[in-house]
C-alpha cells in the first residue's frame, strides 16, 4: 500500500515537472483577447491544473490539465457552470510532447472560436433563438441570477447544440442552462445546483412561441428553487431516474446527452 501511494506521488512530481518545464511564457501567447495566461500548478483530487487563460471579467478560464481518471492530458474550457473539452488536445499520459504541440497549434484558436468569436453554424445564424427579442423572456438580472450567456452570442457544444442563455448565481455555482439543438430542432434546459445538473423537462420545446410560454410559467420559479432548494437537484442526479420529480418525469438519457453535446463528464 505504501508503495502504491510512494509511486503516485512520485507520478505526480514528474509530470509538475515536466509542465514547470515548459517555457509557457515565450511559447504560447500572453494574451487571447481578454483572456491572460498565468500558471496554476494546483492538484485537486485526481486533477492536475497546469495553466490557463483566464478573463478576469468573466471567471471563464482555458486550463491544460491532467486526469488522473482517464491519464490523460487535456485542455478545458471552463465557464463557470459548466465545462467543455477541446477534444482534439485529448492527449496519452506517454506523449507529452504530443499534447505541447496540440495546445501550441490548436489552443489560440480554439479560445478566439469556442470563448469569445461564438460564431453559429448557418443552419440557426440570424434564425430561431439567434434572431429572438429575448429581453422580455430573458431579463438581464433576476434575483440573485445575473444573464451570462445570451441568445446573440451562444456558446457551441458538440453535436450540434448550442447553449443560447445561462443564469448564473456566481457565489453558488448555481443556476439555469437553455439549449437548442439544431440537428433535432429541440429546445431543453438544464438546471444546476453548487455545479451538480438536474434533469428537467419544463423547458422542452420544438418553437420560440412554446418556450416562451414555459420560460414566463417556469423561470423565475425555477431559479429560486435552484437556490432555496439545492438539495432537491442534487439528488435528481443521484436517484433512481424512474421517480417523478417537479416539471415531469425524468429522462434517463438526458445525462448521456449532456455528456454527448458538451464534452463534459
Amino acid at each position: 500500500m505504501a508503495d502504491s501511494r510512494d509511486k503516485k506521488v512520485q507520478e505526480r512530481e514528474e509530470r509538475r515537472r515536466m509542465f514547470l518545464e515548459w517555457n509557457i511564457e515565450n511559447t504560447l501567447p500572453e494574451q487571447v483577447g481578454n483572456y491572460r495566461l498565468s500558471r496554476t500548478d494546483r492538484q485537486e483530487e485526481r486533477l492536475y491544473h497546469a495553466f490557463q487563460w483566464e478573463d478576469s471579467d468573466t471567471g471563464w478560464a482555458v486550463e491544460a490539465i491532467f486526469d488522473e481518471e482517464t491519464m490523460d492530458y487535456m485542455v478545458k474550457a471552463n465557464f463557470r457552470l459548466f465545462s467543455m473539452t477541446e477534444i482534439e488536445t485529448i492527449t496519452d499520459v506517454v506523449k507529452f510532447e504530443s499534447f505541447k504541440a496540440l495546445v501550441t497549434e490548436l489552443t489560440p484558436t480554439w479560445i478566439k472560436q469556442t470563448m469569445i468569436e461564438r460564431p453559429v453554424s448557418i443552419l440557426v445564424r440570424g434564425k430561431g433563438f439567434n434572431a429572438w427579442d429575448y429581453k422580455p423572456f430573458l431579463p438581464s438580472v433576476i434575483g440573485h441570477y445575473r444573464l451570462s450567456i445570451t441568445p446573440d452570442k451562444p456558446v457551441h457544444g458538440l453535436n450540434g447544440s448550442y447553449i443560447f442563455a445561462a443564469y448564473e448565481s456566481e457565489e453558488e455555482s448555481t443556476g439555469l442552462l437553455l439549449f437548442y439543438n439544431m440537428y433535432r430542432q429541440e429546445y431543453y434546459g438544464e438546471l444546476r445546483a453548487r455545479g451538480i445538473p438536474g434533469i428537467i423537462h419544463q423547458y422542452d420545446a420544438t418553437t420560440l412561441s412554446e418556450l416562451e410560454k414555459k420560460l414566463t410559467v417556469y423561470l423565475s420559479k425555477d431559479l429560486r428553487l435552484a437556490r432555496e432548494h439545492p438539495e432537491w437537484i442534487e439528488d435528481t442526479y443521484k436517484l433512481d431516474p424512474t421517480i417523478e420529480r417537479p416539471g415531469g418525469a425524468a429522462d434517463t438519457d438526458r445525462k448521456t446527452r449532456w455528456a454527448s453535446e458538451t464534452g463534459e463528464e
